[in-house]
């Protein structure tokens, strides 16, 4: 039998509501529960290392506090801002496995040995009076799929006092930064926010200024820019229905350009044309993509139900309709798909549509939502 060594998603064991003590709220007991199950099927030296969210203390009913504190101290839990990151980092550097019901769907990008490794994720289950354990369930995702969950947990984190009023309308910059330079009608990029007010302001990170608003949004799609050697993400931008944006490496007054967002990212772009391709979204948010002449060339990978297919030359002057997963690939070197996420302005929020009613980015979730199967 292989070494079960595993690491612990603490939180998702507390609230797990089909693991005693029946309770709404999260418990402690249901950690120690299961990780007596644990070794009892894989040894009693078996090295579980249980990392918790420390947001999770103030979950807990009063009388568990103490526990939670004492179990810090021992070195019995790793408790951390945020737990994700740091149990899969252990996952990874020492072959462990991992106890969770999670999916880990955001952090795929971050983490892309996950969807290699599935036979190391573990869920429990209940068999008569104990637990079981059996796959989690890790299947590949499309890259939108990533990004909606990415969002869904990053915006839920953003404190923002009035979304509506912040993703409903344009907005431009009235200070001299490069951005008000570049856009001086209109920033086509999303608002950053000042987290202590609120404030929509400049998403230049040398600039944060207030931004002064230039009229409704409507309704929106997310585009995702990102290097194609490691994926790492270049910038995001609102699409608005019925627009058309140029992409490209140039001062374009209606445009994004590459070249001038972000220097790490310089030579990631360098081959990408000075006016390379043409996006345009519908009324119905469908977005379509053109070349125009560009030097080095655009690509279309279609999403095949599991993964995306072979690269395809989009022939200049043609003009492609992208299905929701489907990516554009630069002169080889820089791509660009839709975000799960999408602004409505009926709705006042984000969506990302799909059967069974939209679900929002901006959403207080559950408390017990990362008990859920499909979590992720």
């Amino acid at each position: 039998m292989p070494e079960m060594h595993a690491v612990v998603d603490v939180s998702n064991v507390c609230w797990a509501g089909d693991i005693e003590p029946w309770s709404k709220a999260p418990r402690l007991d249901r950690l120690r529960r299961l990780t007596e199950a644990w070794r009892g099927l894989y040894g009693a030296r078996t090295r579980l290392e249980c990392v918790v969210d420390r947001a999770l203390r103030y979950e807990l009913p009063a009388g568990e506090r103490r526990a939670f504190d004492r179990m810090c101290r021992s070195g019995e839990l790793v408790a951390v801002p945020y737990a994700d990151p740091v149990l899969l980092t252990r996952a990874k550097e020492d072959g462990l496995r991992v106890i969770s019901r999670d999916k880990f769907v955001d952090m795929r990008r971050r983490h892309p040995w996950i969807e290699g490794a599935a036979e190391r994720f573990h869920a429990w289950r209940r068999e008569g009076a104990g637990l079981g354990f059996g796959p989690s369930g890790i299947v590949p995702v499309a890259g939108q799929v990533v990004s909606r969950a990415e969002e869904d947990k990053e915006l839920v984190r953003d404190g923002l006092k009035d979304r509506k009023a912040v993703l409903g309308f344009a907005w431009k910059c009235v200070s001299r930064c490069a951005l008000a330079q570049l856009w001086p009608d209109r920033i086509l990029l999303w608002p950053a926010v000042d987290r202590a007010t609120g404030t929509p302001v400049c998403p230049d990170p040398n600039c944060r200024r207030p931004l002064v608003q230039v009229g409704a949004r409507r309704a929106s799609r997310q585009i995702v820019v990102a290097r194609q050697d490691d994926g790492s993400e270049i910038l995001r931008f609102p699409l608005e229905a019925g627009d058309c944006v140029e992409v490209g490496r140039g001062a374009l007054a209606h445009g994004i350009n590459l070249d001038g967002l972000d220097r790490r990212h310089r030579s990631a772009v360098a081959a990408v044309s000075r006016h390379h391709l043409l996006l345009e979204l519908d009324d119905g948010l469908t977005l379509s993509a053109r070349d125009i002449g560009s030097t080095h060339g655009t690509e279309v990978r279609r999403w095949g139900g599991r993964a995306l297919g072979e690269p395809r030359r989009l022939p200049p002057g043609d003009t492609a309709r992208l299905n929701a997963p489907d990516q554009l690939i630069l002169a080889g070197a820089v791509s660009i798909r839709m975000s799960g996420r999408r602004y409505s302005p009926e709705a006042g929020h984000p969506d990302y549509g799909g059967a069974g009613g939209a679900t929002t980015a901006f959403e207080e979730p559950p408390r017990q939502k990362v008990t859920r199967d499909d979590e992720g």
